[in-house]
């Protein structure tokens, strides 16, 4: 079982943690063309693009996002993600 969420940090200074459900996964590895294991080893220099289109994906899939994704990263200061039990 994957167990993932991504934090969004707003330039505004708003913060939001989101889970990312099956949903987001599937969008982002269509996306990605490539597994989201893959895409965030640490070995293979995962691009930052990647983890902001899943940051996006997760909280769209809320329904708190209706920019694109090239108007929603403007307003962005930074996002991280967890990984593990709980997340």
């Amino acid at each position: 079982m994957l167990d993932i969420s991504v934090t969004v940090k707003r330039k505004d200074g708003t913060q939001d943690t989101f889970p990312v459900y099956a949903d987001s996964q599937i969008a982002f590895e269509r996306w990605a063309k490539m597994s989201i294991s893959a895409a965030f080893d640490p070995n293979t220099k995962p691009k930052m693009e990647s983890l902001y289109y899943l940051a996006w994906l997760a909280e769209k899939n809320t329904g708190k996002v209706t920019k694109m994704f090239d108007e929603w990263i403007k307003e962005i200061a930074a996002v991280g993600h967890e990984e593990g039990p709980g997340n």
